[in-house]
């Protein structure tokens, strides 16, 4: 006989994947879905079958099925006369194995949670998960999406029990926000809640879920505005007069801080700025947080701030390579408590345990990398720049995001304001002396 039959898998990189036959004869060749899948960490790809006795169902179905479609050929051969078309074959075989696919459900293993949270983070590496944009997850993400596995592993262990893709339901999902809203900061728990609804998002992409019991979960992420720390331009310029530190790595990082306060770069750009970058008196960078092999990467052109040129005139060879940034927040913490006007008081308030709480701290202390883009965003704003022209160089997309990083008081909205009156007023008063100059 001519005909031979293989069975492989369709998604051999997924969590679990459909299997195919494919029939071959005569220089032909048809496919054939049985309606099967298998975890493919349980298939044989040599064998074109399951590598374990615990899913001898389904090597046993296969097995069966390879004879029924050989069957089907050798019967159409002898009225086709040789010339048996692929899609007449293919026909034949569906005619006779979809009520049997229909009732005949072959049972699969059923998916661990914590499994195909570790699928959701090697497809997310690999780029078989992207974005909305189609482009590749920031390396800082998938940090956050490692740490939602480990609080759920935590979860799971204090509940005594494993957690499969079918269990999730309403009752896990009130159980699982509950630890995680009696263990954390609101927000935290927020982050956490949000990529779990990716995970489930995710299993019903793939149909490791059913349709019905995702569409009825219902998960409610709250958030609360958190209270952070930014330095005014006077803060800035204090900081910069520093002028003695205990190591040469101190006064580095300073720089580097310094410079992320005059250009609104994340930590990411900033840290690796070269000589390069500047062309006339403007700085062209392509932000790191795009830089993910993404079709187009929008390029930011930023004016050089004079301070900008202070520090690179320091280093006339190139700025020496940036500290990580654990180093650079420890030092910089440092070195803002030796500035009088951030040894004031900072109060936090933080919905922790499901409890509002009141962190006291110095400002100094909360003093970190991050606290450059949003002094600058702050700052920008403070000045009146135009609010599209502030997220054309820090790079947020949507205004909602942006104000998040506006830290302005209710005092300083009111005194914006205020000046806008002041001006207003100065023209009128130009206007009559104006008219009564022409009079």
């Amino acid at each position: 006989m001519n005909a031979r039959i293989k069975f492989y898998l369709r998604n051999p990189s997924k969590m679990i994947s459909a299997v195919y036959a494919s029939f071959c004869y005569t220089g032909k060749r048809v496919i054939i879905f049985p309606g099967i899948s298998i975890a493919p960490k349980d298939w044989d790809s040599k064998k074109g079958l399951p590598k374990t006795t615990d899913d001898f169902n389904i090597k046993k179905r296969l097995l069966k099925d390879e004879e029924l479609y050989l069957d089907i050929y050798e019967q159409l051969q002898k009225t086709a006369g040789g010339n048996l078309s692929p899609a007449v074959l293919k026909k034949a075989i569906y005619d006779v194995i979809k009520p049997a696919v229909k009732v005949e459900e072959v049972p699969t293993k059923p998916i661990l949670v914590l499994n195909f949270f570790q699928q959701l983070l090697d497809d997310c590496k690999s780029g078989a998960r992207k974005s909305k944009d189609d482009l590749f997850l920031n390396p800082n993400s998938l940090k956050a999406y490692k740490s939602a596995k480990n609080h759920f592993e935590q979860f799971q262990t204090s509940r005594k029990r494993k957690f499969y893709l079918t269990d999730i339901n309403q009752a896990l999902i009130k159980d699982f926000t509950n630890y995680l809203n009696n263990k954390l900061a609101i927000n935290t728990s927020a982050k956490y809640l949000t990529i779990f609804k990716l995970l489930i998002a995710y299993a019903n992409e793939m149909k490791l879920i059913d349709f019905k019991q995702s569409s009825e979960i219902k998960i409610i992420v709250r958030k609360e505005k958190s209270d952070s720390v930014y330095l005014t331009e006077s803060q800035v310029k204090e900081l910069r007069e520093i002028k003695s530190f205990p190591t040469k790595v101190y006064e580095l990082v300073l720089d580097y801080f310094i410079l992320g306060c005059n250009t609104g770069l994340r930590f990411s750009d900033f840290s690796v700025l070269k000589i390069e970058n500047i062309k006339n008196g403007f700085i062209e960078i392509d932000p790191n947080k795009n830089k993910r092999l993404s079709k187009s990467v929008t390029k930011v052109i930023i004016p050089v701030h004079p301070m900008v040129t202070e520090v690179l005139m320091k280093y006339p060879d190139g700025l020496p390579k940036c500290p990580p940034n654990q180093v650079c927040n420890r030092y910089i913490k440092e070195l803002a408590s030796r500035v009088p006007s951030l040894n004031t008081a900072f109060e936090k308030k933080i919905t922790r345990a499901n409890r509002v709480q009141i962190e006291k701290y110095m400002v100094w202390q909360k003093v970190s990398t991050h606290t450059c883009r949003r002094s600058w965003c702050t700052n920008m704003f403070l000045r009146g720049v135009p609010i599209i022209t502030i997220m054309a160089i820090s790079g947020h997309k949507t205004q909602e995001n942006f104000m998040k990083y506006i830290k302005a008081d209710n005092q300083k909205h009111a005194d914006i304001l205020k000046k806008f009156f002041d001006e207003d007023e100065n023209k009128m008063d130009e206007n009559d002396e104006d008219c009564a100059v022409a009079v």
